[in-house]
């Protein structure tokens, strides 16, 4: 192995970002080698570059890479509470994950990253990428997974709610199996970056009661411009860092912020409006060519509201963008050129049309804008510093200014935003006492530090509120850790994420246009709609995340307009003034097929999670995001572009009214009652409708010549007819020899049969590759010697009870003339018909993992095990079932099976074993090793798939 040090991080950033790293960046990793130990808090003002603490954790994660005990987390989770516009920070790990792939992509500094990319490939496991980078949003099953190996170099872009769910046992849109192997992964070699936690209190302690409790192996780094408490171990700019010549002038450089007279009118919007397009005439005026002018207020109606009046200004010499967290990912990438000129450090600004930015709090994070002006609503301390951090973000030598407008009844003595509380009123005070002559405030971060200083002013009482989170009790962990089934009695993991005010849980909703409201009124309409989604699964691109309380809102008609005055960040759930509803519309939950959760629901039966799929007639969607308003103008389906980047390995096409030149289509569909020739449909659409790719989501109808192009690679193309017999609601064209790509990480379909009709796996076989896995997984991990051993023993015994002759006739279509003469099977390669399960007189819910728990203690290589209770507890939960019960009864097992309520070994009975191993390994220790061996299976599985 070559040699990598610390020096070489600089050479490695500058390889990846084509600059070099800031002081304190270099020094943060010469810091991490040294003491194999992160600061608390990365105390760092506003656009020196805090999200290159990813860059750090990767480089440490590969000096560490060879060393035993490894220091360096395998897992960073970047969090922060925001819909971000443009997620830098996503951006950031995908461009380090990319370098990492191809080393030789970069232009200097190759021999460095090639290093580094070596170092992370011998953790990943064969044929995995060094570094998988994702967004990680709740909902989408099935979408593509991160939890595929336990040894994974990983970034996750996410929030609270999506990774502390994860965290506590409760992962919001995670099948009940898969919980505990999110949590074992996350809550074990995992270093969580928590970027401006403002709102995120209560979930720093619960991190910190679960390390107290029960040694959880999360560390956790605040990164941060305002702090808002002090911290044990901060890291902070150095004079080094001061005195460079980039970082200075962003430090340094005046921001003369101007508090305007309050508002008293009911209608805001105009005053804002007024004070942006002032701001762009003063810049105007001083020179500039292409000014960039922010409007960042704290409701997504009351953004809207500015924007739709700087649109029909008549004349407009600005373009003007509209920045809405709530949005869809395909929609937010429109954007993206648009803002590219306004970048920090970005050419061609001079050259750029001016710009109008109206946004919401989805501005404070993650989004690298330079502004030359930016008119602010109000807000907490910590929030307006924020915005402002995006005023002269590069310490440009211009006449940067800014304006906060603030309502006079977020003025009052009782005001209580469900964001900020008081701290708007106390905020604006504040501010108004330190002010000068002409009511500016220097918002230039270390000038307003000690502006604040000399005045004496009680800086934390000004941030916005941060609520404790409830005393985290073992009692709650060991609820928590049981997920089959979930308890009764089951502690709402949103008071620990959130605190006792907490904000509301969310759903993602989804909008399609080939089913219609009339469609969900059909007796069929579950199945039906199953159908389709299991041929054109939604993805997380084409969703928008919002609370709960306002996608039922929406649905039942209640409030339209509370509904659609959301914050971008979390909040309190407000009480809604119940109206008359004119309906009550239902959506359909899809939780994966054969999911007991997906079908029909309304709104009162929506759960944290959820992915809601309705039709795009409906609306509810825009553009630019959520937008729940009385009008329902159609919202424009994008499942074609979200589903296109996975064309590789399942490519769905669906032809239906909705296409362009629909009847050309349908001519040639109804010429044949076989599969379509696919160069017919394409010289069925006139050139017009030439694409290399799908179309933009932003028009009504989708163009499909793309997708259609891409089918000529398939083998063979299966058509389906999933809305039912009608011949004019369209088919889906599926590239068959694809394959329908199963991530076995949440679901166990594929332990019975391979994806190749007629080929079997046997026992031996399939076991021989779990064990092959596991050994692989616990070397890299570094594991003592006797847990290795214990797993590597739980991996040749978790299949036994597959022998059972009744399994074995199942696998065989109940027929006896099939079973299999030789070796037991693992996997037969048949398709089983309805009834198969019946037939070979298998107990209903009955699971081969049960009996493999008592044939094991029969098995004479059992007397090996140095902890007989972790093996046995391995193999009866290998498919995340019976933690703690099974609920199920087999006549034939004499009540020996862990199922049964007299299973004994040693003393205890199945629940008491969970019990032991929960109190030696800890609950997230313990679903650690537990992930290790289903993911050995899975991956094992995977790998007897032929291509």
């Amino acid at each position: 192995m070559a040699a990598l040090a610390p020096a070489d991080f600089a050479r490695f950033f500058t390889a990846i970002h084509d600059h070099p790293p800031f002081p304190w960046q270099q020094r943060l990793v010469e810091q991490l080698a040294r003491e194999h130990r992160w600061p608390d808090v990365l105390d760092l003002p506003t656009g020196t570059g805090k999200t290159a603490a990813l860059d750090a954790a990767v480089f440490h994660l590969a000096l560490q890479q060879a060393v035993t005990p490894r220091r360096a987390a395998l897992r960073i989770a970047l969090v922060v509470d925001r819909r971000l516009v443009v997620d830098d920070a996503h951006h950031r790990a995908r461009k380090i994950a990319c370098a990492l792939a191809d080393p030789a992509r970069v232009k200097t500094g190759r021999g460095v990253v090639a290093e580094v990319s070596r170092r992370l490939r011998r953790l990943a496991a064969a044929a995995a990428p060094p570094l998988v980078a994702m967004r990680l949003r709740g909902g989408a099953p099935l979408e593509d997974d991160w939890a595929r190996t336990p040894t994974q170099p990983t970034i996750l872009c996410s929030t609270v709610d999506q990774v502390g769910s994860r965290l506590l046992f409760r992962g919001y849109g995670v099948s009940n199996r898969m919980k505990p192997v999110h949590a074992g992964l996350l809550g074990d070699d995992t270093l969580i970056l928590l970027d401006e936690a403002h709102l995120s209190q209560p979930f720093q302690d619960t991190l910190e009661a679960m390390r107290t409790i029960d040694n959880a192996k999360v560390t956790t780094v605040v990164l941060t411009a305002t702090p808002g408490r002090s911290y044990e171990r901060s890291f902070r700019l150095c004079r080094e860092d001061r005195e460079h010549p980039v970082l200075q002038p962003r430090i340094e450089a005046a921001k003369p912020v101007k508090l305007l007279k309050p508002i008293r009118s009911p209608d805001p919007a105009g005053a804002f409006t007024r004070e942006a397009r002032a701001q762009a005439e003063r810049l105007r005026r001083a020179g500039m060519a292409a000014p960039a002018v922010g409007v960042v207020v704290n409701r997504v109606d009351l953004a809207r509201a500015i924007f739709t009046r700087l649109v029909e200004t008549e004349d407009a010499p600005f373009d003007c963008l509209l920045l809405v967290g709530r949005s869809r990912d395909i929609d937010r990438g429109r954007v993206e050129a648009r803002l590219a000129p306004f970048r920090t450090g970005a050419e061609g600004r001079g050259e750029a049309k001016p710009l109008m930015v109206v946004a919401t709090q989805c501005l404070e994070v993650g989004v690298d804008l330079d502004l030359d002006g930016l008119v602010t609503q109000a807000a907490s301390l910590d929030a307006l510093r924020q915005r402002f951090g995006r005023l002269n973000r590069a310490g440009r030598p211009i006449p940067a200014a800014g304006a906060i407008l603030v309502t006079t009844g977020s003025l009052g003595k009782k005001a209580d935003d469900p964001v900020y509380g008081n701290r708007i009123r106390r905020t604006w005070d504040a501010l108004a006492a330190i002010a000068d002559k002409e009511g500016r405030v220097d918002f230039a971060s270390e000038a307003l530090d000690r502006r604040l200083l000399r005045a004496k002013v009680d800086v934390p009482g000004l941030a916005a509120p941060r609520t404790a989170a409830p005393v985290l009790m073992p009692a709650y962990l060991d609820l928590w850790a049981q997920t089959s089934p979930l308890p009764a009695a089951d502690p709402e993991v949103g008071l620990f994420l959130h605190g006792a005010e907490q904000a509301a849980p969310e759903v993602s909703v989804v909008w399609r246009s080939d089913i219609s409201s009339a469609d969900l009124a059909a007796a069929d309409a579950g199945d039906q709609f199953a159908a389709i989604l299991e041929l054109v699964r939604p993805r997380n691109a084409e969703m928008i995340d919002v609370p709960i309380w306002a996608a039922a809102a929406w649905l039942r008609r209640w409030s339209t307009t509370r509904a659609a005055s959301v914050a971008d960040v979390p909040e309190r759930e407000v009480d809604l003034e119940v109206e008359q509803s004119r309906t009550d519309r239902k959506a359909f939950r899809w939780a994966g097929a054969g999911d007991p959760r997906t079908g029909l629901v309304g709104h009162s039966e929506l759960r944290p999670g959820d992915v809601l799929v309705v039709p795009a007639d409906y609306g509810g969607c825009d553009d630019y995001g959520w937008a729940p308003v009385e009008r329902d103008d159609p919202v424009a389906d994008v499942a074609d572009e979200a589903a296109w980047p996975y064309r590789g390995r399942q490519l769905a096409v669906r032809v239906t009214p909705d296409v362009t030149h629909w009847d050309r289509l349908a001519a040639v569909l109804a010429s044949t009652d076989d599969d379509p020739d696919i160069e017919e449909l394409l010289a069925a659409l006139p050139p017009e409708a030439d694409d290399a790719t799908p179309a933009a989501g932003a028009a009504r109808k989708r163009n499909v010549r793309g997708q259609l192009a891409a089918l000529r690679s398939a083998r063979r193309v299966e058509t389906h007819r999933p809305y039912g017999l009608q011949p004019d609601r369209g088919v889906v064209l599926v590239a068959a020899t694809r394959g329908r790509w199963q991530p076995i990480t949440e679901a166990d379909s594929l332990s019975y049969r391979p994806r190749r009709p007629g080929q079997s796996v046997t026992l031996c076989a399939h076991t021989a590759d779990v064990v092959g896995y596991v050994d692989r997984f616990t070397s890299t991990l570094g594991l003592s010697d006797q847990v290795a051993a214990d797993l590597h023993l739980a991996a040749v015994l978790h299949d036994e009870g597959k022998a059972d002759p009744r399994f074995q006739l199942f696998l065989a279509g109940a027929d006896w003339w099939n079973r299999p003469d030789g070796a037991p099977l693992a996997k037969s390669g048949r398709s089983l018909p309805r009834g198969t399960w019946e037939r070979a007189e298998l107990p209903r819910g009955w699971r081969h993992e049960a009996l493999s728990v008592r044939l094991a203690t029969a098995d004479a290589r059992f007397a090996d095990a140095h902890d007989p209770h972790l093996v046995l507890w391995l193999i009866g939960t290998h498919h995340g079932l019976g933690r703690p019960f099974f609920g199920f009864a087999d006549p034939q097992d004499g009540n020996q099976g862990p199922q049964s309520p007299a299973f004994d070994f040693g003393g205890l009975d199945w629940s008491a074993v969970f019990d032991r191993l929960k109190r030696r390994y800890g609950v997230w220790g313990l679903a650690r090793l537990e992930a290790i061996l289903r993911l050995a299976d899975h991956r094992a599985s995977e790998a007897e798939q032929p291509a």
